[in-house]
């Protein structure tokens, strides 16, 4: 019975009958495959005749140009359903990229999800070019259909998944991000906090309230500023960062403190970050006390 397409780079993957389950692998330099200790092929490896269960998948570099590391992790197979697994793999286990896709049914049938948990945490989520959160995420009353997902962390690089959710069906996505190379994490890590060259410097950041100079208590709710990669953060006009440079107010330093406005459902949060001006900043980088 047909119950599952997943699009990857392009490719309709086939549908399963009923009771087995399948199983498709891509893997960048090629790479042995080993399920449950049992060599069963090289990358791009795909099998749709595999017994549902939990596996245990190795993937063994074949090159030996670099000293490339294994990777090894437990996959759970579902009848009728195809499950992916994408892997860059990389000479350090930080910067071993990837994701595994799969789907889980529910119980609403005309109903479809989307499921993400990320390594690390916290990472943000687009879905068709729109902000939803950070992860770990569930998001509902997804349409049917192709979908295009997209997580990013400063520090790492961005990780795109393309894939079809289904009416009945959780889909269930599972991502490793990379991270940069020093010169590549620096740029990726200052995205956030860098303000333009129209902004003030970094010895004129903001000062916008006696418990931000002075290290006071404040009335809750309030949030206290975290480290971040660059020593600052961003005050935007608006909770996003996609008119970059031209929305920024200004910037704050961690260890601050400001008077707490509301959030969004994108994981921003709207503060007083000078006596009678409001602005945005991103909620990864505060801590909120209420």
């Amino acid at each position: 019975m047909a119950i599952f397409s997943l699009l990857l780079s392009g490719c309709s993957l086939p549908f399963l009958k009923k009771k087995k389950a399948a199983l498709q692998i891509e893997a960048s330099p090629q790479a042995t495959v080993f399920l449950n200790g049992e060599h069963v092929g090289q990358t791009p490896f795909f099998n749709d005749q595999l017994k549902a269960g939990e596996y245990n998948l190795k993937l063994v570099p074949e090159t030996k140009d670099k000293p490339f590391l294994n990777w090894e992790g437990i996959i759970k197979l579902n009848p009728g359903i195809m499950t992916v697994v994408k892997r860059k793999l990389a000479t350090s286990e930080d910067q071993v990229s990837g994701y595994v896709l799969t789907l889980e049914p529910i119980d609403d049938k005309q109903e479809a999800k989307i499921s993400l948990i990320s390594t690390p945490d916290s990472a943000v989520v687009n879905l068709d070019g729109e902000p939803k959160g950070f992860t770990p995420l569930v998001l509902d009353n997804i349409v049917e259909g192709e979908r295009l997902l997209s997580l990013s962390s400063p520090g790492f690089q961005e990780e795109t998944v393309k894939a079809k959710t289904a009416k009945g069906y959780k889909l269930m996505i599972n991502v490793q991000l990379g991270r940069t190379g020093t010169a590549g994490g620096k740029e990726k890590q200052a995205k956030e906090a860098t303000p333009s060259s129209s902004q003030a410097s970094p010895s004129a950041k903001l000062k916008t309230s006696q418990e931000a100079s002075s290290g006071g208590e404040m009335a809750k709710p309030y949030v206290k500023i975290k480290e971040t990669p660059t020593g600052w953060l961003n005050v935007r006009s608006q909770p996003s960062t996609a008119k970059k440079e031209e929305t920024i107010l200004g910037k704050i330093d961690p260890g601050e403190v400001y008077k707490f406005i509301k959030a969004n459902e994108t994981g921003w949060y709207k503060i007083e970050y000078q006596e009678g001006k409001e602005g945005w900043i991103s909620g990864k980088y505060a801590q909120l006390y209420r």
